[in-house]
C-alpha cells in the first residue's frame, strides 16, 4: 500500500517527467510510450494491493523512467538509464535519498544489470515491467524490431525467454494480475509452435518435380 498521498509539488514533478518520458521513447518501437504507460499502470495497481508500505514518488519516478536507457542502447539499459536518471533528477526538486532510491529501482529492474532487485519499490517496478512482456500484446512487443534473425529465430528464441517471466514474478498479487496475460501467451506460443513445426514438416517432405 502506498504510504502516503503525493504532494502537489511531485504531482507537479510527474507532469514534467510525463512529457520528458514521452518525447524520449516517441521514436523507440518495441519499448514505446505506450510500455512505459502499462508499467506505471501495473506498477500503481500492485503498490495498492500489497502490504507493505510503498513511496509513491519512487515507485511512479522508477516506472516512468524504467527504460530511459533504451533511448540510448538497449545494452545494459538499466545502467545506463540509471545514470541518465541520477543526472536528471538532480535538476528537479527531490533529495539526495529520493533520487539514490529511484535510481536502484532503474538499474534493478532488468536481469541485464546483474543486480537484483531487494526493495519493495524496485520489485515492484520489476514485476510490472515483466507483467508487460506477458499475453499478445507481450508477445507482439517482443517481435517487433528485430530485424537481424529469422521468424523461425524469433519465434523459438523470443517464446522461450517468455515463457518463463510469470514465475519470476515476485508479489501474490503480481501473479494474480498475470495469470490470465500468461494462460493466453501460452495458448499463443502453442499455436505459433504448432504451425511453425507444420511448416518445418512440409519442406521436408516437400515434393520436387
Amino acid at each position: 500500500m502506498f504510504s502516503r498521498s503525493l504532494t502537489p509539488d511531485e504531482r507537479q514533478l510527474l507532469k514534467k517527467m510525463e512529457s520528458f518520458v514521452k518525447e524520449k521513447h516517441a521514436r523507440l518501437e518495441e519499448h514505446d510510450y505506450s510500455h512505459v504507460l502499462q508499467v506505471t499502470e501495473f506498477a500503481i495497481e500492485i503498490a495498492s494491493n500489497i502490504e507493505e508500505e510503498v513511496d509513491p514518488i519512487v515507485v511512479i519516478c522508477g516506472a516512468l523512467l524504467h527504460d530511459i536507457g533504451r533511448t540510448v542502447s538497449d545494452d545494459m539499459h538499466g545502467l545506463i538509464g540509471g545514470s541518465m536518471t541520477e543526472e536528471l533528477l538532480r535538476s528537479l526538486t527531490l533529495g539526495r535519498e529520493e533520487i539514490d532510491r529511484i535510481t536502484k529501482v532503474i538499474v534493478r529492474h532488468t536481469p541485464t544489470s546483474h543486480v537484483a532487485p531487494e526493495s519493495v519499490e524496485e520489485k515492484i517496478v520489476y514485476d510490472a515491467d515483466g507483467l508487460d512482456r506477458l499475453g499478445a500484446m507481450g508477445l507482439l512487443r517482443g517481435f517487433i524490431g528485430k530485424k537481424e534473425e529469422s521468424m523461425v529465430e524469433i519465434l523459438e528464441r523470443y517464446m522461450s525467454k517468455r515463457a518463463k517471466d510469470y514465475d519470476m514474478l515476485f508479489f501474490p498479487v503480481s501473479r494474480k494480475i498475470g495469470k490470465k496475460l500468461d494462460a493466453e501467451m501460452r495458448e499463443l506460443i502453442s499455436l505459433f509452435t504448432k504451425r511453425l513445426n507444420e511448416r518445418k514438416q512440409t519442406v521436408e517432405e516437400l515434393q520436387l518435380p
